[in-house]
């Protein structure tokens, strides 16, 4: 049967106060794959309906597809994790991780400030040498690689005597310096003839998807706070289809991807399969067009900034 599921507010609330309750409040918003193939398989699979017989295996087989390539392109910012840093200045990938939207550090005051990756310093592989400069191998023949390149050592240990914290609130024109404005070094990136891409005063980072490890320049510290908003393919708990979620503003695009990809692959149905095409595009770009959860208050106080003059 179809299901519709509403938490009672018992369950949404009664956990803030202490009580039994196991909904996360806000949850209503998303709902599940289960429910949405039971949905579909009511809606659309039947005698007289557009799809005569289909498995429900491979109805969520689709459903999972969908999920994914939705996950990559319309609802990307359901992801964000924030870590301390230790010593190592280093950031583990999560296991669920395609491609990252943003790094940013808290400072003292709450703000999430931009992390820019290090345009000077890219990842690469520190191959094992012996006192003589030869190349080291193991048993079966293949060159032994060291598990942190000298280069990554380097850029993780440079010179800093100003913190990414104290150099947040240090703006007297001088960007991406790792000794500081007492020393010549300073005048690197210097606010008039700057470079753009190092007119950075947040840090930098090195991003090493072989090594599935993020390294973090030697302004910041341990214990500093650092948040990745990242893209999954959204089946990262794909053992259990209840714990995979959609937001309902893009459900109806869901199911009409669905509907397009299965009935492309029958003879009975790949005649209005284009029809469906055209439905599951235009569903798409509204789901786009709802997720960017754009409200008329906020733009128009940005907007309240168009009279003032941008010098080039």
């Amino acid at each position: 049967m179809a299901i519709s599921r509403k938490p009672l507010d018992v369950d949404n609330y009664s956990a803030l106060d202490g009580g039994n309750g196991t909904d996360i409040p806000g949850s209503y918003r998303r709902t599940n794959i289960n429910d949405i193939i039971n949905n579909f398989m009511v809606a659309f699979v039947g005698d007289g309906k557009t799809l005569t017989k289909v498995p429900r295996y491979e109805v969520a087989f689709w459903a999972q597809r969908a999920v994914q390539e939705f996950s990559f392109d319309v609802f990307y910012s359901e992801k964000a994790i924030e870590i301390q840093l230790s010593s190592t200045l280093q950031m583990s990938l999560p296991s669920d991780y395609v491609n990252y939207v943003s790094f940013s550090f808290t400072d003292k005051y709450g703000n999430m400030r931009p992390i820019m990756p290090s345009q000077t310093t890219k990842p690469n592989n520190g191959v094992a040498q012996d006192e003589n400069y030869q190349y080291l191998y193991d048993q079966t023949g293949n060159i032994v690689f060291a598990e942190t390149s000298d280069t990554i050592d380097r850029y993780q240990k440079a010179i800093s005597l100003l913190t990414v914290e104290e150099l947040s609130s240090y703006y007297i024109g001088y960007y991406n310096s790792i000794y500081g404005p007492e020393n010549i070094g300073g005048m690197w990136g210097q606010r008039y003839g700057l470079t753009p891409e190092l007119a950075n005063m947040n840090g930098t980072y090195v991003l090493d998807l072989t090594a599935g490890q993020v390294y973090f320049s030697s302004g910041f510290q341990a214990n500093d706070l650092i948040t990745l908003r990242y893209i999954s393919d959204g089946l990262g708990e794909n053992g259990d289809f209840s714990n995979v979620f959609v937001p309902k503003l893009a459900q109806d695009a869901v199911m009409a991807s669905m509907l397009y990809n299965l009935t492309k692959l029958r003879s009975s149905t790949i005649q209005i399969s284009a029809l469906y095409k055209k439905e599951a595009a235009a569903k798409m770009r509204n789901a786009k067009i709802r997720l960017s959860n754009m409200k008329l208050p906020e733009m128009t106080q940005i907007f309240r900034g168009k009279s003032k003059w941008i010098k080039h």
